[in-house]
C-alpha cells in the first residue's frame, strides 16, 4: 500500500511575471520526495503508474522505464541536469485504452513540450479545460501544478519530449530579448501552441539520439536544453514581430500551405519550381511564397535547402555514404556548393562530420 503525505518546503523567492509563491506541496512515497502523483483512477496497483512513479522519483542524472509486457511497448527516459531543468522523454503504445491522472506538485516553472507522434489530450481538473497537442507541434506553460487526466488511445504511438527550466532562466532570456509580446504570452498564458520548425526538429532528434555518455552526455544535453529554449523563444520574437495585416490568410489558404510542405517533404530532392507548387496548391506565387514564409518561418527555398542538408547528415552518419554520393543523393550536382551550404549550417564540413560520426549516431527516430 502507497504510503502518501503533503509536505510543506519553504517558500521560493518571487520571479518576474510569476508572482510571489509562500509554499511549494510535495509529497512522499515509501520515504521518497515525489513531485508528481501518477495514478490510474480505474485501477490502484497499474504498473504503468508505477513505472512513471519510479521516474519521478529517481534523483539520479539519468533515469529510464520500460512500459510492462502485456500492457503495451515503449519506454520513458528522464534526465534531471540541474536545479529545475529536465528533460522527459516518452515512446508509449498500449494495447488497450488507458486513463491516467497526475497531481502535479511542483514549484513556480516553465516547460516546454514536443508532440512528435499522435495528438494527445488531456484535461486540467481546476479550470476544466481541455487542451490538445497534435502531432508537429509544440506548447509552452508556465505554472504547471494541479490535477490533470489524460486517456491513451489502444494503438496510438504517443512519443514526445518535455523539458522543465527555471523561471529565472527564461526570465532573463525574455528580458534581454526586450519583447513585451513574448513576455506576455510566456507569463500570462499557461497554454500557448506553435508548430515545429525544421530547426526544432533538428535540435530535438539530437537530443533523443545523444550517444554520449556519463558527464559528457549531461553536459550534452544542458547545451541542448537551452540552445533548444533560444531557438524557440527566438521563433516567438520572428512571429510576432510580424505584421499581420500585410498577409490575410483564409482557412483554405491555410490548408493549401501545408499541403505545399508535405509536397517539398515528399520531393525534397527534385522539388517542384515555385511555379509548379503554386499550380498543385492553387496559390498564386506571392501569397504561397509570403504566406509559406509566414506560417513556416523561412522561405520556401531556404525550407529545401534545410530539408535536404538534414537528409545529408543523416545518409552520412548512419548509412556512412562518402560526401559526393551524398550530394548527388540530396540533389547536389556540384560538390563544393553542396560542402558550402553544409557548413554554413553545422559549422563543418561534410568531411569533417562524417569522420566524426559513429554508426547510429544521427539515426531518425521520427
Amino acid at each position: 500500500m502507497l504510503n502518501w503525505q503533503a509536505v510543506i518546503l519553504p517558500g521560493e523567492k518571487s520571479f518576474q511575471g510569476m508572482g510571489t509563491y509562500e509554499r511549494k506541496e510535495m509529497v512522499i512515497m515509501d520515504g521518497v520526495v515525489m513531485r508528481n502523483r501518477i495514478y490510474n483512477p480505474n485501477k490502484m496497483d497499474c504498473p504503468v503508474s508505477s513505472m512513471f512513479n519510479n521516474l519521478y522519483g529517481a534523483d539520479s542524472f539519468q533515469s529510464e522505464q520500460q512500459i510492462p509486457e502485456g500492457i503495451g511497448k515503449g519506454y520513458g527516459k528522464r534526465y534531471i541536469l540541474g536545479p529545475f531543468m529536465e528533460i522527459f522523454i516518452s515512446d508509449t503504445t498500449f494495447y488497450e485504452n488507458l486513463t491516467i491522472r497526475e497531481e502535479i506538485h511542483v514549484s513556480p516553472h516553465y516547460g516546454l513540450a514536443f508532440c512528435l507522434k499522435d495528438p494527445l489530450h488531456w484535461r486540467m481538473d481546476d479550470s476544466r479545460k481541455e487542451y490538445l497537442i497534435g502531432c508537429e507541434e509544440s506548447y509552452i506553460f508556465n505554472g504547471l501544478s494541479g490535477n490533470t487526466s489524460c486517456t491513451y488511445y489502444a494503438d496510438k504511438r504517443f512519443f514526445g519530449i518535455s523539458l522543465l527550466y527555471n523561471p529565472e532562466v527564461i526570465g532573463d532570456l525574455i528580458a534581454c530579448m526586450g519583447n513585451k509580446t513574448v513576455a506576455q504570452k510566456c507569463n500570462e498564458n499557461m497554454f500557448y501552441v506553435k508548430k515545429l520548425s525544421p530547426n526544432i526538429r533538428l535540435i530535438l532528434n539530437e537530443m533523443i539520439c545523444c550517444q554520449y555518455c556519463g558527464d559528457v552526455k549531461k553536459i550534452y544535453l544542458e547545451g541542448k536544453a537551452l540552445e533548444l529554449l533560444a531557438v524557440y523563444l527566438d521563433e516567438l520574437v520572428f512571429e510576432n514581430g510580424r505584421s499581420d495585416t500585410l498577409l490575410k490568410l483564409s482557412p483554405a489558404d491555410m490548408e493549401a500551405l501545408y499541403h505545399a510542405r508535405r509536397i517539398l517533404d515528399e520531393n525534397i530532392v527534385l522539388a517542384p519550381t515555385i511555379g509548379q507548387l503554386s499550380r498543385l496548391t492553387c496559390l498564386n506565387e506571392y501569397k504561397l511564397k509570403a504566406g509559406f514564409r509566414k506560417v513556416f518561418g523561412m522561405p520556401v527555398h531556404s525550407y529545401i535547402i534545410d530539408k535536404r542538408l538534414e537528409l545529408a547528415r543523416f545518409l552520412m552518419a548512419e548509412q556512412r555514404l562518402g560526401v559526393t554520393e551524398t550530394a548527388l543523393l540530396v540533389g547536389y550536382s556540384n560538390t563544393n556548393y553542396f560542402t558550402e551550404k553544409f557548413k554554413s549550417k553545422y559549422g563543418i564540413k561534410p568531411s569533417e562530420y562524417r569522420k566524426l560520426q559513429k554508426p547510429g549516431f544521427a539515426r531518425n527516430p521520427f
